[in-house]
């Protein structure tokens, strides 16, 4: 990566950085500056759109010339495509101005084409109809473009490890800079139904891409040609080429959903006697994720092909289809990128504005291999560091309308609070429903593209919970809630007044499970609670002498929270009407009554009219099963946890 100074980056990134963490998510920090570079532009007008919805893209071909030090590239993009609508007669595609188009072939024959800016443009002999398949070949050359002199990343790059010196060009798409190096069409729900790639470069290099590696072709001049072919479904801003002196360490995953069968992890690393040695175990580690993520969401979606990485001088990382690109390893970069596999590539948003699919997922795989491949401990702490980063500020919601701008890649809202929200949406369903949601997920939109809303469809079908509250507040909603707590002990009970307001005015209710931790020297104990409204007191039956509390000790909530011990409280309770703790209903009945509060109740007893004994005992249950009762009037008293007595009259009929 070229040196860059901390005073433009921080420009560069945002403004708004220098008041939080200095923290950026690797993965998001090299994905703004070509988004930024991006936007800067116009790259199609309203009438190059529409021409360009006329055909769905079927496949790429790719077959340029490249270097490990030059952004030069010379080639062709086949473009594979079905007319969707009544009749096209233009062919319209991007590509940056900086490339000459030479010439533009359908059926073997040039046919007119020109360049307008970064938009080229073809006419066909006569027009193709409606559900019409055809190719065609754009063959260009040119220099991708570059701005400025302190570059961290654009569609094309090259530079030299600062690290290890190996000189190294590979693409970078995200979000919407694939035109930079190849003809394509960049809308991100016209997935390609499969993609080649043949590299053509000096015989010192290696080239890596997409799929599988079906042969290298020796040519004239010291040159080969490597040649990559996918099967599989893949976004135009998925498809990539990275070219260095490479050795290829391969290694390989057995998960246990793939009997008698393994998964080649195909890794290019720096031709450089210490690159490997220093990363090796890290690298290995990999096939460990590939077997954990198998396991708890889905098969890796990719194990007909492969999984691998190609190093690249950059501080992070980017989700290239099966084989990522990738500046160094660690275990959490490696599980961010790699649960992209499922999260960014086999599943992709639907929309920019749903980048919560891509990366809120893709930093929530980091916090699953540091829980089940290092130790809960560790997860707890990088969750922790999640929290703090996100309550850095007061504001921000993870989905976003303006995505003209790289906002998309916010580091703390669209990674860190995704992964934080994600993690309590598997507090609020449950281990075993979370993972299943997951799964179902990845099975309805396989080699798709999904939403916000589609997920939440998912998740809703398979809990049977309703979870607009969650998403409105989560999600579309800004801030997080603040809580400050009193709390007492009476010797019968644990009482906590919880109060919270939202830390945006516009989102200021949270309805949300919550554990709180009691400490006490008889042996502590956690709670948990259903936070309703902005005031809730509980009342919980218990000889426990508390000393202490602690809010959300396993950090499920993004929260921020103030505990005070306030022995007052207790006595503003037994100043207090009792009677909404504890309620019997339906009343009149004709089989049960249900108690509501039951577990208040110290002591109760039941009469009927003529004072005889029904029933008594020292714990209520919720239901009272009234059907073998002669119809008529029972009474029932009641003393609560608090000493005060209750009596009610109950009606059997």
């Amino acid at each position: 990566m070229k040196k860059i100074s901390v005073f433009f980056f921080s420009l560069m990134v945002s403004l708004s950085v220098a008041a939080q963490d200095a923290y950026v998510h690797p993965c998001a920090k090299h994905k703004q500056e070509p988004a930024m570079h991006t936007f800067k532009k116009t790259r199609a007008a309203v009438n190059d759109i529409a021409l360009m919805s006329q055909y769905d893209v079927h496949n790429y071909h790719l077959n340029i010339s490249t270097e490990n030090n030059s952004l030069d590239v010379a080639g062709s993009t086949l473009i594979g495509a079905k007319v969707i609508a009544t009749s096209i007669d233009t062919f319209a595609f991007e590509l940056h101005s900086a490339h000459t188009i030479d010439s533009v072939k359908y059926n073997g024959a040039i046919i007119p084409s020109w360049h307008v800016v970064d938009i080229g443009y073809a006419k066909f002999p006569t027009p193709i109809a409606a559900n019409a398949n055809f190719d065609i070949i754009v063959y260009y050359h040119g220099t991708c473009p570059q701005t400025g002199s302190s570059a961290i990343g654009y569609g094309y790059n090259t530079d030299v490890s600062p690290s290890w010196g190996n000189s190294v060009t590979w693409s970078l798409s995200q979000p919407y800079s694939a035109y930079h190096w190849f003809a394509c069409k960049q809308f991100l729900q016209d997935k390609a139904d499969s993609s080649s790639v043949s590299i053509t470069t000096s015989n010192f290099n290696k080239a890596g891409s997409n799929g599988v590696l079906v042969s290298i072709d020796s040519l004239p001049n010291n040159k080969l040609r490597f040649n990559w072919k996918s099967r599989l479904p893949i976004d135009y801003y998925l498809i990539s080429v990275a070219v260095a002196k490479y050795v290829d360490y391969t290694i390989y995953a057995h998960p246990t959903n793939l009997p008698n069968d393994s998964i080649p992890i195909q890794n290019f690393v720096y031709d450089n006697p210490g690159t490997l040695p220093n990363f090796k175990a890290s690298i290995d580690s990999v096939a460990k994720m590939v077997e954990l993520f198998s396991e708890k969401v889905y098969l890796y979606p990719f194990y007909q092909e492969k999984y691998g990485h190609c190093m690249a001088p950059f501080s992070g990382g980017m989700e290239h289809q099966t084989m990522t690109t990738q500046g160094f390893f660690n275990l959490t970069l490696n599980a961010h990128e790699l649960f992209h596999q499922w999260f960014g590539d086999h599943v992709t948003c639907k929309t920019w504005s749903d980048i919560w699919i891509n990366e809120g997922f893709a930093s929530y795989g980091e916090y699953l291999a540091l829980q089940y491949l290092k130790s809960n401990a560790s997860a707890q702490s990088d969750m922790a560091a999640v929290h703090k980063r996100v309550k850095s500020q007061l504001d921000g919601s993870i989905y976003f309308t303006d995505t003209t701008n790289a906002r998309i890649f916010d580091s703390r809202l669209s990674y860190d609070k995704g992964a934080a929200v994600l993690h309590s949406l598997r507090f609020e369903l449950g281990d075993s429903i979370f993972f299943k949601t997951l799964n179902l997920f990845q099975m309805q939109y396989a080699f798709s593209n999904a939403s916000i809303a589609d997920f939440k469809t998912v998740a809703e079908t398979i809990s049977g919970k309703n979870l607009t509250d969650f998403f409105n507040q989560w999600i579309y909603g800004e801030g997080y809630p603040m809580f400050t707590t009193e709390y007492t002990s009476s010797g019968n009970a644990i009482i906590l007044k919880i109060n919270h307001v939202g830390s945006m005015a516009s989102n200021n209710l949270y309805k949300t499970p919550l554990e709180v931790k009691c400490f006490s020297g008889s042996g502590d104990t956690t709670l948990l609670l259903n936070i309703s409204a902005n005031t809730n007191t509980f009342y919980i039956p218990s000889t426990k002498n508390i000393t202490n509390i602690q809010l959300d000790p396993n950090n499920w909530i993004l929260d921020s929270s103030k505990v005070i011990k306030n022995p007052d409280l207790l006595l503003s309770i037994n100043n207090t009407n009792f009677e909404h703790l504890i309620t019997i209903y339906p009343n009149p009945t004709n089989n049960i009554f249900y108690c509501e509060g039951a577990k208040y109740v110290k002591q109760f007893s039941i009469t009927d009219v003529v004072g005889r004994m029904v029933k008594n005992g020292t714990v209520m249950e919720n239901k009272i099963d009234a059907s073998n009762w002669v119809d008529g009037i029972y009474t029932i008293r009641m003393i609560d946890v608090f000493g005060q007595h209750h009596v009610v009259k109950l009606v059997k009929k």
